[in-house]
């Protein structure tokens, strides 16, 4: 696995300046993530210094994260969301059969079946329920 790219601290000021006052702490941290995933997209991420074309572009992603933003706040303001982590959306075709083939306590078996060892198997297995588990409890009455 590489390192994790970052956006340096001129880069990140970019979205500051365009963020209005009063934004709660939460807040500035969902706009950072909205422009952190557009902007390490770009090669040129990490820059020191980011000036041209680069700074520009950086401008018009800001300004984008802080639509993102309002856009958020105006349709999911005011309630308590949980963002799952995904996991089940970025399962492999293999991880996806061998959950689908999951009876309870056959880990031993997808384990022979798929080659990896029981631990694998069960951790694999152990995220794709928390996954389900936790969407399931988002659909029980007076949770919405």
């Amino acid at each position: 696995m590489g390192m994790r790219k970052h956006l340096t601290a001129a880069e990140a000021a970019v979205l500051d300046a365009v963020l209005p006052a009063g934004l709660t702490d939460e807040m500035r941290d969902v706009a950072l993530c909205l422009y952190e995933a557009l902007a390490l997209e770009d090669s040129r991420a990490g820059q020191q210094q980011p000036a041209g074309d680069w700074l520009a572009d950086l401008q018009r992603l800001a300004r984008m994260a802080a639509l993102q933003l309002q856009h958020l706040a105006r349709e999911k303001g005011g309630r308590a969301i949980y963002l799952a982590k995904g996991v089940a959306m970025y399962l492999s075709a293999r991880d996806r059969q061998m959950c689908d083939r999951f009876t309870g306590n056959n880990y031993r078996q997808l384990a022979a079946e798929f080659d990896l060892t029981e631990m694998r198997v069960r951790q694999i297995v152990d995220a794709w329920q928390r996954e389900q588990f936790t969407r399931r409890q988002g659909l029980l009455p007076g949770l919405d």
